[in-house]
C-alpha cells in the first residue's frame, strides 16, 4: 500500500474493517476509491478495491433477487473446484474423475458447473468445477458443499481465491491444489479436509463389504449400527472390531466405542 494515502483515506479504511453490515462495506470501500491516492504507484491498489466493491455489489443484488442453484449431492461427499479462469480446473476435475469437461486455451470456456465423481476406497465423492466468474448463484454452490479445492498458478491468485471465500461468508474446510500437483495425494488431502472416517461392515464368516460407510470423526459403534439398520441398537450384543481402533483383531465392544478411519466393523444382534 502508498505510505503517502491520506488521513481521509484511512478514516474511511477503518469504517470498512468497522463494517458489520454489506452496505456498510459497500459505502467504506466507495469512499476509499475516492480518496485513494491518484499516482500510477497507488493503480494496483485501487484496482484492488474496486475489485471488492464489485464483488460485494454483486452479492447485494443476488441477496435481493434471492437466487440458488442446487445441484443434488450424490456419493458420500461433495467438494467444489475453484479457481481462476486458465487455472486448471477442468483439467483437474477430467483427471479425478469420470467427467469429461470442455478444455480449451480459450479463458471462461466453463460457463455452468461440471459434475464428476470419484471412487476413494469405497467412498464416492462428488466434485463440481464452479465457473471463473464467481457468480452468486454459482457460489451457493459452494456454500452447500463439504469442502473446497483452490487451484492456483501463483500466490497472487491463491490470496485472490481466499478474498473471494471471505467476501461470500464461505467457511468451509479447503485445500490448496498447483497446476500438475499429484492426483493420488490431491485424492488423500480431499479426503483428510472431509474429517469423516471410512468403516466397513462385514458378516460373520465373510470378507468386508467394499462400499464403505462414512461417518464423522469420533462416531461411535452406536452411530454405525444406527446407520446400517434402525434396529440394529435396539437388539445390539456386541459388535467384533478389526482395525486402528482395537487391540487385536475381532476384540469385542459395546456401543459406546469409538471408531477410527478403516475399522471393519462386525455387528452382532439378537
Amino acid at each position: 500500500m502508498p505510505t503517502n494515502v491520506s488521513v481521509e483515506y484511512v478514516k474511511a479504511q477503518q469504517k470498512y474493517l468497522n463494517a458489520k453490515t454489506r452496505e456498510e462495506k459497500i459505502l467504506a470501500l466507495e469512499e476509499m476509491i475516492r480518496k485513494a491516492p491518484s499516482h500510477k504507484g497507488a493503480e494496483n491498489l485501487r484496482a484492488q478495491l474496486k475489485k471488492k466493491l464489485a464483488r460485494l455489489k454483486q452479492q447485494k443484488k443476488a441477496k435481493v433477487s434471492r437466487r440458488s442453484l442446487m445441484i443434488p449431492k450424490e456419493g458420500d461427499a461433495q467438494v467444489c473446484i475453484l479457481g481462476f479462469t486458465q487455472s486448471g480446473k477442468s483439467t483437474l476435475l477430467s483427471k479425478l474423475t469420470n467427467a469429461k469437461p470442455k478444455i480449451s486455451d480459450h479463458p471462461f470456456t466453463t460457463i455452468k458447473p461440471e459434475i464428476g465423481t470419484f471412487d476413494f476406497e469405497g467412498v464416492k465423492i462428488q466434485m463440481v468445477e464452479i465457473p471463473s466468474n464467481f457468480k452468486p448463484v454459482f457460489m451457493s454452490v459452494v456454500q452447500g458443499s463439504d469442502g473446497i479445492v483452490l487451484i492456483y498458478r501463483s500466490e497472487e491468485e491463491l490470496k485472490e481465491l481466499k478474498n473471494i471465500l471471505s467476501d461470500f461468508r464461505i467457511k468451509k474446510p479447503f485445500i490448496e491444489v498447483k497446476q500438475n500437483d499429484d492426483i493420488e495425494k490431491i485424492k488423500n488431502n480431499i479426503w483428510n479436509m472431509l474429517g469423516l472416517i471410512r468403516v466397513y461392515c462385514k458378516e460373520p464368516g465373510k470378507k468386508p463389504e467394499k462400499k464403505a460407510l462414512v461417518l464423522k470423526k469420533g462416531s461411535t459403534v452406536k452411530d454405525a449400527a444406527e446407520k446400517v439398520h434402525k434396529d440394529f441398537v435396539k437388539y445390539f450384543k456386541f459388535a467384533r472390531i478389526w482395525g486402528e481402533s482395537a487391540k487385536y483383531g475381532g476384540q469385542s465392544f459395546g456401543l459406546e466405542h469409538k471408531l477410527e478411519d478403516g475399522d471393519i466393523i462386525e455387528i452382532h444382534v439378537s
